[in-house]
Formats: C-alpha cells, structure tokens, sequence
C-alpha cells in the first residue's frame, strides 16, 4: 500500500526486481526451489554466480542461501574439485554448474521427509527393543500382557514412548536425514563433474592457456583425451619441463616492438638521477636596523639617538659649530640599539631523486619455425622437435603473437601450419605432433617461403628457428638469401643443432646455434618411443 492509502503497483515489481538479474536457465530451478524464501534463495544463487564467474567463492558472511551447513559443503567440494578456477570467465559453465546444484539441492529436499520418517521408524523400533531386552534382563514383567489372540491371529501391543523420548528420537531422526541431504548433494557434484574436471585439469597441464581454446566443451576434451595422440603430447609436455633452456630459447625470439594495442597499458619506468632543489627559509638575524633593545653608548652620526648632552651643544651660539664637526666625524654620543629580524635565506640542495615515467609497452615480434622432418630425424630428435614446436605454441597464445610452421623433409616436400589461436589452429597442432617424419633433407624451399613472408607488415619483425639434426647441403642461393635477409629486414635466424653432428651447414644459415646432445641425461633414460612407432 501507497502512503496514500492506495495500491502500490511498483511494490511488487521492486520487491522481485532480483529475478530480471537471474540467468533465464536458472529462472525456472530457482523460482520452484524449496529450500528458503524467494528473494534469499534469488539473491544468493546471484552471489554464487558472480564469485565464480571471478574465478572465487562466495564468503560465507552474508550469504543468503544455502543454509550454512550446506554452504561449507559447496564450497569444500568445489575447490576439491578446483571449479571455481575452471569457471572463471565461463558464463555457461558457471550456470550449468549452479542448475545442478540448485536440481541436486532440491530432489534432496524432497526425498528429507522420506528419510527422516522411515529413520525414525527404525529408532522407535530400536527403542521398544532397548526396553524389552531391560526388562527381560531385569527379570520384571509388565501387569499388562504384551500380546493377546483375536479371531485366530496373534496381535502385539506396541511400547508407549513418552514425550521426552520421541521429541529426542524426532530430533535425531532429522539430523540423519539433513546428513543424508547433504551425501546425496555431495554425490551428486562427483559424480557429475569430477571427471570433467580431471579432463580439463589433464588438457591444462599440458597445453598451459592454450587449452582455453577447447572451451569447456565435455565432448571435445574427451575427445581429444582419447585421441591416439594425446598419450605423447602429455609425454612432451613433461619433457619440457626437464629442458628449460628450449623454453627460455623460445621465449626469447621476435623482436621487440612498441605494441599498438591500445589496451596493452604503458609501462610506468622508474629513473634515479640528480636532481637539485633550492629551499627557502625565514632566519631570524642581528641587525642594527631593528631597534628593539639599548646595550650602550657609542659614537655615531645618527642625531635620532644622539644623547641628550649632545643636543645642548647644538643649542650654544659658538659649540654649534663643535656638534657639527661632531656629526661630520660621527663622533657624536649615541645610544646603542640593536635587535633581531627575519630574513629570507634561500639555500641550494643536491640529491638523487627517483621519478616515475610511462613508456609504451613493448611486445614481441611473431615466430617462424622450419622444422626438420626427414627420416635421420627419428626417434629422440624428432620428439625434442615436437616439443619445441608445442612450446613455440604456448609461448605464442600466452603472449597473443603470431606463430608459423613450416614442417619441411625432401625436395619440394612442405607442409605449412599456421598455429593460429583458434580452435582449428589446435587441431592442425595435434596433427603434427602425432605424425611420423621421414623422406630426405631439403632446407631451401621453406628458407625461402619463410624470408618471403616477412614482406608482410604483420611478420615483418619475425624471427626465425630452425630446428634440425645439421645433415644437409646448404645452396649458395640459400646461403645468400639468408644473408640478405638478415641485411635487410634485420632477420635473426636461431638454430637448434640436435645431436651430436657436425654444425657446419646449420651455422652457414643461423646465428647463434643452438646444441643439444646430452639427451641421456636430460631424459634418464625414462622417454621412449610409443607403442606401435
């Protein structure tokens, strides 16, 4: 009602304008709910979404709904579980996750009643047969008989519980039945999502952030973990770890530019230097100027201090002309005066001062990768090749830069990737990394599409890997080419020389060379080959 005495039409409409915030899949689960008040119940599925939508999970002060109990409950089984982490930034997910949860809440409330009824049945049984066994052990029999006959069948009278004990059975009957609730919500959240989130947690570890491209699809990341390849792709993923000079090498190419993205925030430098400051300060000072204090008699020319004898001369006919020469000579008795002013004094001072200055940030250039794919490059370098090829990936998504492939063997025989930062691009990189190399060696036709793409203004500040056992001839024409290339358009050609070859023909192409032999120790004789290669 109105202050009016009227209706009020907008009373209702502000009292539930909570629901125009509620996701239109949760609408429906919410609103029939049986646990809690509406508003409660709108508002604290409204406090569940936005926390895992940031990734966290909701303080339990001040939520709304569920009941407190319950409450702890979610929130031990998910971060068990990790999902608050896996939510982040996923609208779907955080509302599939919370229809179940609201669907689980509720099919458990109304199986309660049913639980605690037939929970109490069984403690009242429990009981009568707690008394019985007493009375039977004490030797004691009731006045009344326990049982009597009609019409042929045997009826039995039933003990009479007091209020006490029933109230006490009721109570215990309930918390049986909320713990009961509780399992069932509990079961219902594994069983639901705890292997999901072992695929997703399987498809992060290792593809880092690049698996935020799968989504969080639940067909396509059990897909792709039952894929023929997924076994060796985990298996250079931990390679990785036990190799962090390729991944500092990886890290490391493209050359830095000013980044043109407007959302990349400058970066705030700190310059320590000189820096010289004057301060100005009031002092006071002896001044004869400030005549605020007598300390005496002396001899001056100044006739407003002049002693009183002084000034008889003056009035005399013929010492009249003895005070002038007096005032002349400034010899003439005075009172000495002299007191205290403020004076401004400025000073200079010199100290190293440190100022904050905002430069723009600076990114890296994209990354060109000639992979070499010949038959010499079977076994362990093909796989520290592949590994290299999933770090250049990595390092490419994480920091939204560009990343090619040209995976190269014999003559004329090329296959391009574009790792680009789409779901296709993953796929083309699952490929590679499951497929077999051989054939021969033939490095200038992807030397020579590699420089030609630097044309382009969006590579034109790429650096290039070449990644290979060494075992080729090196043209003169690609020789030259590379030359002019790094003449030109500045091109810094890294090389990865694997295994213990000669380096000849790889530092012919490349500056620095980058050797890696010391494959038995970096692996411990732990890595081999997969099954069926």
């Amino acid at each position: 009602m109105s202050e009016a005495g009227g209706f009020d039409a907008g009373a209702l409409e502000r009292r539930y304008e909570l629901l125009d915030r509620l996701p239109d899949s949760l609408f429906h689960a919410a609103a029939v709910h049986l646990h809690g008040t509406l508003r409660d119940r709108v508002a604290g599925v409204l406090q569940w979404h936005d926390a895992l939508m940031r990734g966290s999970l909701p303080s339990l002060d001040g939520l709304q709904w569920p009941d407190r109990p319950t409450a702890e409950l979610l929130q031990q089984e998910l971060s068990s579980l990790r999902l608050p982490h896996f939510c982040q930034g996923e609208a779907s997910l955080v509302e599939a996750l919370l229809l179940d949860i609201l669907e689980a809440s509720s099919a458990g409330a109304l199986k309660r009643p049913e639980w605690e009824a037939s929970r109490l049945r069984e403690l009242m049984e429990q009981e009568r047969q707690r008394r019985q066994k007493t009375r039977a052990d004490s030797g004691s029999s009731a006045d009344e008989p326990t049982s009597f006959k009609a019409k042929g069948r045997k009826i039995v009278l039933e003990d009479a519980l007091d209020a006490a004990t029933l109230a006490a059975l009721h109570s215990e009957a309930a918390r049986w039945a909320k713990l009961e609730e509780q399992s069932a919500l509990r079961e219902r959240i594994q069983t639901a999502w705890q292997e999901r989130v072992r695929s997703w947690a399987l498809l992060e570890e290792v593809f880092g952030e690049l698996a935020m491209l799968l989504g969080r699809g639940w067909d396509l990341g059990r897909g792709l973990l039952r894929s023929r390849g997924w076994l060796e792709t985990a298996r250079l993923r931990e390679l990785l770890e036990r190799l962090p000079a390729l991944k500092r090498l990886i890290q490391a190419l493209g050359r830095m530019r000013t980044s043109e993205d407007p959302s990349v925030p400058p970066v705030m430098e700190t310059i320590v230097g000189p820096m010289r400051r004057v301060h100005e300060e009031r002092r006071e000072v002896q001044s004869p100027f400030a005549r605020s204090e007598t300390r005496g008699v002396e001899r001056s020319g100044d006739v407003q201090r002049m002693l009183p004898p002084e000034a008889v001369l003056l009035g005399h006919p013929t010492l009249r002309l003895l005070w002038h020469a007096r005032r002349a000579e400034r010899t003439l008795l005075t009172y000495k005066v002299e007191g205290t002013e403020l004076e401004l004094v400025q000073s200079e001072t010199e100290a190293d001062e440190a100022r904050q200055r905002a430069s723009p940030a600076m990114t890296r250039g994209p990354i060109l990768v000639c992979m070499d794919t010949s038959g010499s490059m079977e076994g362990t370098p093909e796989t520290v090749a592949k590994a290299l090829v999933l770090e250049a990936a990595r390092v490419a998504f994480a920091e939204k830069r560009a990343c090619y492939l040209y995976a190269f063997s014999g003559p004329g025989d090329v296959v391009e990737h574009e790792l680009s930062l789409t779901e296709s691009g993953l796929a083309r990189l699952m490929a590679f990394l499951t497929q077999s190399f051989g054939g021969g060696t033939d490095v200038q036709v992807p030397l020579e599409r590699a420089v030609a793409r630097l044309e382009s203004e969006a590579w034109s500040r790429a650096d290039l890997l070449l990644v290979s056992d060494g075992e080729f001839a090196v043209p003169e024409a690609t020789r030259n080419l590379m030359a002019q290339a790094a003449a030109r358009k500045g091109l810094r050609a890294h090389g990865v020389l694997i295994g213990a070859g000669p380096g000849d023909a790889m530092a012919a192409l490349c500056s620095p060379v980058h050797r890696f032999n010391d494959w038995g120790r970096l692996l411990d004789g732990s890595w081999e080959k997969p099954p069926g290669r």
